[in-house]
């Protein structure tokens, strides 16, 4: 089948294997130091045959990488896939730019049918190969101005409820799909869970470069395990085959997920596509990428450069452990892409120098505790949540949060104080148990309406705190409409009802879902919610109020005792330099199970408090311009007076907006006649 062929000495970088323009087959790649070690070549579009393997020698061995020229292949161009072997274990490379064989997502996959696919530059042709990205470009969002959505692309739509044809849903077409969608909730930047290809079975045991990279992942079988679905007891063997769905696990960093595409084969322009159709349309895309602590920073510098020059992403949330975050920020490609990661030594990165535009933003998990505590009505909260809600940094942004991946979704913090992952497994002993949730009085679900009005209320004070938060507010897909894991805190191995997005709820909570655009449209109108640089918390613009001030029972005196559930943070728009009407904005907070007295902070001259939003109101509605409209009939119709003393609700908040009076205008207008 093929003539002798000729081994030479090659450059060891770039890693990855391919045949050049020469008809040559270069091979780089990293052994441990097996007796022999080279790759096989297959032939066909789906490699059928049995493979020609080629050994390569110790000669062409630095350090650990092998890498070499092999000229003289007969036929060489109908070689089409790859693997990698080392003694008697086959494996992907894990440089591949695509892999093949695992297109159908949960499917087992033997070792052997893994492959990577072969580059053949010598049957490039640059007008047909060379992706149009048609000059689009990165939106680079500021983080003021920017509202992150995260989401499981599979997850997402994969469900029948999202309404999309059959075969699009779980894909990256899918997330196109409900772009209408994400634009009207005002999302400027979508963040992925891992799309990097791996296998996700969490059983399967790999012999060779790429293995599981959860500990201890093997399954129990289905028959150890009894839980409860839907009132009925099971042991079925329904746990038998698990798989990783969240991807956190190591993986073929460079090669993208074939499952999350429509054309499998034709994955990199699918991928390239879905980032330019976000583009084009303002959002920006950012991708997680998972190390295991072991992982060579090698691998990890270079995955992240790859997808920034291949896919043009337009940042990385970068997890694990013991990670080379020096190493990233500093690399001068990183120098205009947006990187999250928990927290970053600024002092060494920037070296005391000014930073011109924040790239680096920390996930802000404070906030997540210090809100949700706060909203439960938990003793000596008042303050930490006061340091949250104005928390902000000069040379980097923040993340603010109330749900992740992990941990309960929106609607079931209010519903459930216990977690249920008894379907994971793992006899409910996985997922965090510090939940600080509070269920409303009944403990799941249930049909009275009383408690279901209180949980709707809930959800709304919690969205109040995080959209009018300084900082970078994220939600989770399907948080914005009242979307349920029944109780699940981790379904990390979920590729079912409980995982993916129920869009039926959209239709049950379309109340929650235009709360949340009236929160948008409010950060968005007024920049107190979204400086660029923290607070001063003090007049320096000498006009009578500070930037940001705290009441309480009486004006500028908050109350920040162990027993205090009530504040009011006080926006002044006379520091908004954008806005001429430059309104204030009194957002007042009451999470006791009482109702409490707030005082109304004294306003300037011909400017009268008006209530804007209530989320006590049993109806809501917004107008043309996505203004929420109060239907509360005690204060809605009346304007509030200077130091007057307003009555919340138990467990709500309000918003209260200042407004010229008509007759103080109409005096200045005739003094301008």
């Amino acid at each position: 089948m093929t003539s002798a062929y000729k081994i030479t000495d090659e450059k060891p970088y770039p890693l990855g294997c391919y045949i050049d323009y020469d008809k040559s087959l270069v091979v780089r790649a990293v052994f441990d130091g097996g007796s022999k070690r080279g790759i096989t070549l297959y032939r066909g579009e789906k490699g059928e045959d049995d493979g020609f393997v080629i050994e390569l020698p110790t000669e062409c061995k630095r350090g650990n990488i092998y890498s070499a020229r092999i000229s003289g292949i007969k036929d060489v161009d109908g070689f089409t896939q790859y693997n990698l072997f080392e003694d008697e274990d086959y494996f992907c490379d894990p440089y591949a730019k695509l892999v093949i064989g695992l297109d159908k997502f949960g499917e087992e996959v033997e070792d052997s049918a893994i492959r990577a696919k072969l580059d053949n530059k010598s049957l490039r042709s640059d007008s047909s190969t060379c992706f149009d990205w048609e000059g689009s470009s990165s939106p680079q969002t500021p983080y003021e101005d920017s509202f992150v959505y995260l989401m499981h692309v599979r997850g997402f739509t994969k469900s029948s409820s999202s309404g999309l044809p059959a075969d699009i849903r779980g894909t990256f077409s899918g997330i196109i799909a409900k772009l209408d969608y994400l634009k009207s909730l005002g999302v400027t930047c979508i963040e992925l869970m891992p799309i990097y290809e791996m296998n996700e079975l969490q059983d399967s045991e790999k012999r060779g470069k790429v293995r599981s990279a959860i500990k201890g992942s093997k399954a129990l079988k289905g028959s150890d395990v009894i839980f409860s679905r839907n009132g009925s007891i099971t042991n079925k063997g329904s746990l038998d085959h698990k798989v990783n769905f969240w991807g956190y696990k190591k993986g073929y960093y460079f090669a993208p997920r074939t499952s999350y595409c429509v054309d499998p084969a034709n994955a990199e322009d699918e991928v390239k596509n879905f980032i330019k159709t976000m583009h084009e349309n303002g959002i920006e895309v950012v991708l997680q990428f998972y190390f295991e602590e072991d992982e060579s920073e090698s691998i990890i510098i270079d995955a992240l450069r790859y997808w920034r020059c291949t896919y043009r992403v337009d940042g990385f949330h970068v997890k694990g452990a013991r990670l080379p975050m020096r190493n990233i920020t500093k690399d001068p490609l990183f120098a205009d892409v947006k990187i999250w990661h928990e927290w970053f030594d600024y002092g060494d990165i920037y070296g005391g120098k000014p930073v011109k535009k924040r790239f680096l933003a920390e996930y802000n998990n404070t906030f997540l505790n210090s809100s949700r505590k706060f909203l439960k009505s938990d003793d000596n909260t008042a303050g930490d949540f006061l340091k949250v809600m104005i928390a902000n940094g000069c040379e980097h942004g923040v993340i603010n949060y109330i749900c992740n991946y992990e941990g309960f979704r929106l609607a079931d913090l209010v519903s459930f104080e216990h977690k249920r992952n008894e379907e994971n497994g793992e006899n409910n002993k996985d997922g965090t148990d510090e939940n600080y949730s509070w269920n409303c009085g009944i403990e799941g679900r249930t049909r009275k309406k009383g408690i279901l009005d209180l949980r709707n209320r809930q959800i709304k004070n919690i969205l109040s705190m995080l959209f009018l938060a300084q900082g970078t507010p994220m939600i989770f897909s399907g948080d914005e409409f009242g979307n349920s894991q029944g109780g699940n805190n981790n379904p990390y191995c979920q590729d079912n009802d409980i995982g993916w997005v129920d869009w039926k709820a959209l239709d049950k909570n379309e109340d929650l879902l235009e709360y949340v655009k009236f929160l948008v449209n409010m950060r968005r109108e007024h920049i107190m919610f979204r400086e660029p640089s923290p607070f001063k918390l003090m007049d320096y613009i000498s006009c009578g109020y500070p930037d940001f001030s705290c009441h309480g029972r009486d004006a500028w005196r908050p109350d920040f005792t162990a027993q205090s559930h009530v504040l009011g943070l006080l926006y002044c728009g006379l520091y908004d330099k954008k806005s001429e009407d430059k309104p204030f904005v009194y957002v007042c907070y009451n999470m006791c199970w009482n109702k409490s007295e707030i005082a109304l902070p004294k306003l300037p001259d011909g400017n009268s408090w008006k209530l804007i939003s209530d989320t006590a109101c049993a109806e809501v509605n917004t107008d043309s311009d996505n203004n929420y409209v109060v239907k509360n009939k005690n204060e809605s119709d009346k304007k509030a007076l200077d130091n007057d003393k307003v009555t919340l609700t138990e467990r709500s908040v309000r918003i209260y907006q200042s407004f010229k009076d008509k007759k103080d205008n109409k005096r200045k207008s005739s003094k301008k006649k």
